[in-house]
C-alpha cells in the first residue's frame, strides 16, 4: 500500500503542478466552455481568484511532491479538489470520471495520513497546557 500511495501522491502533485504552470505560462488552455461554466471561470479570472487558486495548487503540490508537510499540503488542496469535483458534476458532466478520480485519489492520500490528522482531534488535558504556559 505504501508504494501505491507514493505513486498516487506523485501523480496528484504532478497534475496540480502541470495545471498551475500551464495557467501561468499558457501552455495548457482550458477546454471550451459555454453557459454558466464559462461565466464562472471568467469571473474567477477577472477577480484574480484563479491566480490565487493556481498559486495554492503550486505550493501545495510542491509540498506534497517533496513529502514536506504532506498532510498540510493535502489540507490546502482539499477545497480545490472539492471545487473541481462539484464544478465538473454540475457544469461539465462530460469530465465526471476525471473529477471523481481526483477526489478518490485525494481521499486515499488523506487516509494514508489519517494518524496525523487524528492528532487534531485528540483531547488534551487543559490543566497540563496551562501548567506548561506558566512554567
Amino acid at each position: 500500500m505504501k508504494k501505491v500511495s507514493l505513486v498516487l501522491r506523485y501523480l496528484f502533485a504532478v497534475f496540480f503542478i502541470y495545471s498551475a504552470l500551464g495557467y501561468f505560462f499558457g501552455f495548457m488552455q482550458l477546454p471550451p466552455m459555454t453557459g454558466m461554466a464559462k461565466e464562472l471561470i471568467s469571473a474567477e479570472v477577472a477577480a484574480g481568484l484563479m491566480t490565487f487558486v493556481k498559486i495554492t495548487e503550486l505550493v501545495g503540490s510542491i509540498l506534497l511532491l517533496s513529502d514536506l508537510l504532506a498532510p498540510l499540503a493535502l489540507a490546502l488542496l482539499a477545497p480545490i479538489t472539492i471545487n473541481i469535483l462539484f464544478f465538473i458534476l454540475m457544469l461539465n458532466p462530460s469530465l465526471t470520471v476525471l473529477g471523481v478520480s481526483m477526489f478518490l485519489v485525494h481521499l486515499v492520500l488523506v487516509l494514508n495520513y489519517r494518524e496525523r490528522y487524528m492528532l487534531l482531534f485528540k483531547k488534551t488535558d487543559s490543566s497540563k497546557r496551562s501548567q506548561k504556559i506558566v512554567a
